[in-house]
């Protein structure tokens, strides 16, 4: 029975440590994408006031049209990159989840293992008879 009972608690300190995996890929995960959001909404931003600017005509002269075409510039410049960023976040974040994915699936097996176990020497123990009594007394016969 004690290695009955080793197994099983072995089996309870996979689930637990398969359930510290899920949590910590499930905060990688959360943060991966809230990265991600805030870059896209990032890139949308600099992208709108790239084209504000474009389209922006108060110059006055050549120096404000000069300026102003610079700053329209690098504005998609700052663009590119906060899109590029994005994308990269978004690969990161989509990687994450399938790691929480993969977590998910390994703390479902783990759980669904210990319950078997413990399903199985539940029955075992059942099934097991009772140790013969020994014949007392001093009847003889």
């Amino acid at each position: 029975m004690t290695g009955d009972k080793g197994r099983l608690r072995r089996a309870v300190l996979i689930e637990r440590m398969r359930a510290a995996e899920h949590r910590q890929a499930a905060a990688e995960a959360h943060r991966a994408e809230a990265v991600r959001q805030k870059l896209e909404q990032l890139s949308e931003r600099t992208r709108t006031l790239s084209q504000l600017y474009a389209l922006r005509d108060t110059a006055r002269d050549g120096a404000d049209l000069r300026g102003a075409s610079m700053l329209g510039s690098h504005l998609h410049d700052l663009g590119a990159t906060a899109a590029r960023q994005a994308a990269d976040a978004r690969r990161t974040a989509d990687d994450r989840l399938a790691d929480l994915a993969v977590a998910d699936r390994r703390l479902q097996k783990a759980g669904d293992s210990r319950r078997d176990l413990a399903r199985a020497i539940g029955e075992r123990s059942a099934k097991q008879e009772p140790a013969a009594a020994r014949k007392t007394g001093t009847h003889l016969e």
